[in-house]
């Protein structure tokens, strides 16, 4: 037992946290809410640490933990990170406290596999597209003072004589066709799952995998050059590492396939930015869909606001309120492994 029965340890909260786990985990610790998980608005170095004075427990979403904040924080135990890699954690400064980090891998894995599942069909079906196209005023018809028509019985088609919307907008069916994943964790699991109920035949890049686990799944593991060529659409869910940065750059998007489409609900270094914006302008590829960017927010002059060919939506893929709850759960169940002296489920490793 880390703490006594009697005193619940003060805890601080800057993570959004579900009211259900909020409660639950009062039972226990004497929590404070402040920061962007209540405000939306992320304390800076010097408000976190007035914050943090005689804290011994911190759970923390998106504000920076730097290794002066842990110097300061000289009463801190344990430190709970809501999100998949604690990024913004100094992990050695708190290893060199000997202060154990805990955060939520996997907790908007279905919430982001679904986003790429609807990125994929808004692209292969313009769905996006055509959206634009009536809200510009094309393919409408004349302004009306009754929206009833005139015989309800009748077959009504929407006017497919000379430019129509059937033609301009026909897109292709996901089944049958060939997905290739970039990395194969705990998103890219998920999306292999959706696209094989779509009959889709799916491929990963991802040297780390395991084959045979792969193959039970009905996953297919190629390498970078394989997958590049052959699929049909490709999704990126591969971390940022130092060999990921750049891994799409201009030699490897020659090797895609001119039909093919490219999703990243990942991150935007693996991509290399001149080379993707080359491709969509040459239409050396039929389409991207991206929800991350070089630059966050993405400047309002980037030319990839002005590409017919291209789907951007402003780095939602995790955000899904399930996934509050789910990481509530996780982050508050590994704490009471903590105070109950067992090693938390999801304890960091820094590999």
């Amino acid at each position: 037992m880390r703490t006594s029965q009697t005193r619940k340890p003060k805890t601080l909260i800057t993570m959004r946290i579900s009211q259900s786990q909020l409660e639950r985990l009062k039972t226990r610790c004497d929590a404070i809410q402040v920061g962007w998980g209540l405000t939306q608005r992320r304390l800076d170095e010097n408000e976190l640490i007035d914050a943090i004075n005689d804290v011994e427990i911190l759970m923390v979403g998106y504000e920076q933990v730097t290794a002066r904040v842990i110097q300061e924080a000289s009463k801190l135990k344990l430190i709970a990170v809501a999100r998949g890699n604690p990024v913004n954690v100094d992990i050695q400064a708190a290893a060199v406290r000997s202060i154990p980090v805990i955060h939520a891998p996997g907790r908007n894995a279905i919430a982001a596999a679904e986003y790429t599942m609807g990125l994929i069909l808004s692209l292969v079906r313009n769905i996006t597209k055509s959206d634009r196209s009536l809200r510009s005023g094309k393919f409408l018809g004349e302004a009306s003072t009754s929206f009833i028509g005139a015989d309800q019985s009748q077959d009504v088609i929407w006017n497919i004589d000379g430019d129509n919307p059937y033609i301009n907008f026909c897109g292709f069916e996901l089944n049958g066709k060939i997905l290739g994943l970039i990395g194969f964790g705990f998103v890219a699991h998920q999306v292999a799952r959706l696209a094989k109920a779509f009959g889709m035949h799916v491929l990963a890049y991802s040297p780390n995998s395991d084959p045979l686990k792969a193959a039970e799944e009905n996953v297919k593991l190629v390498d970078l050059t394989t997958l590049l060529s052959t699929a049909d659409i490709i999704s990126v869910h591969c971390k940022a590492t130092a060999d990921a940065r750049g891994m799409i750059d201009r030699d490897a998007l020659n090797l895609m396939k001119p039909s093919s489409y490219l999703i990243n609900t990942a991150r935007a270094i693996i991509i290399d930015q001149d080379a993707l914006v080359w491709a969509l302008e040459n239409n050396m590829i039929a389409g991207a869909a991206l929800d991350v960017y070089w630059f966050e927010p993405l400047p309002s002059n980037h030319p990839l606001l002005k590409m017919d060919n291209v789907i951007i939506t402003p780095h939602l893929a995790g955000a899904a309120e399930d996934v509050r709850e789910r990481h509530s759960r996780m982050i508050v169940d590994d704490v009471f492994a903590w105070l109950d002296g067992k090693e938390p489920g999801h304890l960091f490793q820094e590999k």
